[in-house]
């Protein structure tokens, strides 16, 4: 049988939820350069009405060349303007969105199944998911854009069951609308579960279409500004960055595999072609999100966006999401069509990070962990309801006993892998030492000519004008962006006396001030500023 959980139950998940989301919210882990540009041009707007460029009020955040859709910015103002700028201003409200992620699966899952069991399982399977708890500790505008995704699929069926069908429908829209605003692969995702949720329930609202077509238009002027994004650069930059056709590698293998013929046929261009190629990669990094290796062993590739030696759930979960993928198929407790919509989510949510070279990544497909943990949580209901249709109440309790054991040593596990492993083992992943550089520099800055800090960190001077709150009516009239990457990405050199940049002693100038990462420097450092794991992070050098 299912195990009992008291009705107060949703809260204390929510109180967890909330604990681990918060503790040491502003230090742990350090702030990177894209909540550092967050936070910057809001308080930019704040002081100015105009971004770090001099932009007045932008959909689209230029920042580093890469266009941040402009929702999470305006979202932080009212949070910068009561607690200042600073990291804990930056967080709180992706904090605050994922609290309302978890409340709004329970109520999602609560009128799809009628099971108040099922939903809190749903609900406890969020609060403590790696994945989740992963990208609500930080201005992750991935996790904002979700919040409104699950809330907008709420009222969706709330509508279809309800006698209030406009203003649920109305609500529905809104917040799908809403979440193109925050993020850019969820412009992709949200559109398509969209359309997965009219074909559906097609039969149902082309009854309602008279009822429709109001929050419909709405809708559509609502998204106005950002279909008229595309048209210009702020709308696609960051696509051609990150794009799949940004990897030249399936060009480079056509181009291989033609030489590697002795006369180029028509039959060996159609085999070989780079588009064929291109969609065998595609298929390659879509599958690739549903990998056991990505899921739960070793998770993303990228430092930044997972702990170490910890996938995206835990491991005791994956069979867990089988059996729920079993069960999805044989349980009365959802129906067709909410099965059709847990399916819908289950394959839609990976494809926009699938058409990037970066993939699988945990963050573009974090939509994913929504059905995952509708699955995980169905998985664990239907074992328990097993065992209560064949009377095994002991083999039950037996069960309750080793699941309970078994997640709350994978969370205490993962609680200890981020809280004192991470910022040891993956310090370079994330602008450690900042907070301490930047004060101190600001107190040298009148004493030299010149300050030179390496950018062998990523993007330091968002940071030196996050840390040292500098006036942005001031960097507005200073800074210019280097041209692109081949990431698409651009950076300033410098501003005031600040010079960032590689580290190369014999062209610094006497009266300079050096600071230096790993970089061979012929002299021994005045100050070293040192990582948790006892290695420097920051070595600085008076030239005189």
């Amino acid at each position: 049988m299912p195990m009992k959980i008291p009705k107060y139950s949703l809260y204390l998940i929510l109180i967890l939820a909330f604990l681990v989301r918060f503790i040491d919210l502003a230090h742990t882990p350090a702030l990177n350069p894209d909540e550092a540009a967050l936070g910057y041009n809001a308080y930019s707007l704040i002081q100015t009405g105009k971004d770090e460029h001099g932009i007045s009020w932008p959909l689209h955040f230029k920042s580093f060349g890469d266009y941040k859709p402009g929702g999470y910015v305006y979202l932080t103002i009212p949070f910068i303007k009561l607690l200042g700028l600073n990291p804990l201003s930056v967080r709180l409200p992706n904090l605050i969105l994922s609290l309302l992620t978890i409340l709004f699966l329970y109520k999602l899952v609560l009128i799809l199944s009628k099971s108040e069991t099922l939903s809190l399982y749903s609900s406890i399977v969020l609060a403590i998911s790696p994945w989740h708890i992963h990208f609500s500790r930080g201005a992750w505008e991935s996790q904002t854009a979700l919040s409104f995704i699950v809330i907008g699929s709420y009222y969706f069926f709330k509508s279809i069951k309800s006698s209030k069908f406009l203003p649920n429908f109305f609500l529905f829209v809104f917040f799908y609308v809403l979440s193109l605003y925050f993020y850019h692969s969820v412009r992709l995702v949200a559109p398509l579960l969209a359309l997965s949720l009219v074909i559906i329930y097609f039969k149902f609202l082309i009854k309602k279409l008279p009822q429709i077509l109001i929050p419909v238009f709405f809708g559509a002027i609502l998204a106005l500004p950002v279909l008229f994004s595309f048209l210009h650069n702020g709308g696609t930059a960051r696509f051609g960055g990150v794009g799949l056709t940004a990897d030249q590698g399936p060009i480079w293998r056509s181009n291989e595999l033609l030489n590697q013929h002795q006369g180029v046929k028509l039959t060996n261009r159609l085999i070989h072609n780079k588009r064929l190629l291109y969609l065998i990669s595609w298929a390659q990094k879509y599958t690739s999100h549903f990998d056991l290796n990505f899921l739960a062993i070793n998770g993303d590739e990228v430092p930044r966006s997972k702990v170490p030696e910890m996938g995206q759930i835990y491991l005791i979960e994956v069979p867990l999401l089988i059996l729920g993928l079993i069960f999805l198929f044989k349980t009365k407790i959802y129906s067709s069509k909410t099965k059709s919509f847990i399916i819908s989510f289950l394959l839609i949510a990976p494809i926009a990070s699938s058409l990037t070279f970066q993939a699988p990544s945990a963050l573009r497909s974090l939509p994913l962990v929504i059905p995952i943990s509708m699955l995980i949580s169905l998985g664990i209901y239907s074992l328990f309801n097993l065992f209560k249709l064949r009377r095994q109440y002991f083999i039950s309790k037996l069960v309750s006993v080793f699941l309970i054991f078994i997640y709350l040593f994978s969370f205490v596990y993962y609680l200890d892998a981020y809280f004192f492993h991470y910022a040891k083992r993956y310090p370079f992943a994330w602008q450690y030492q900042f907070d301490q550089l930047v004060p101190y520099l600001e107190s040298q800055k009148s004493q030299y000519q010149n300050i030179y800090v390496t950018n062998k960190y990523d993007q330091p001077y968002i940071l030196f004008l996050f840390f040292s709150q500098y006036p942005p009516a001031k960097i507005q009239s200073q800074i210019q962006l280097t041209p692109p990457d081949n990431f698409g990405f651009s950076t300033v050199l410098g501003y005031d006396n600040y010079h960032f940049g590689k580290i190369n002693w014999d062209d610094i100038p006497l009266g300079s001030l050096v600071v230096a990462a790993d970089e061979n420097i012929p002299t021994q450092p005045d100050k070293i500023i040192y990582f948790s794991n006892g290695s420097p992070a920051f070595k600085i050098y008076q030239k005189i």
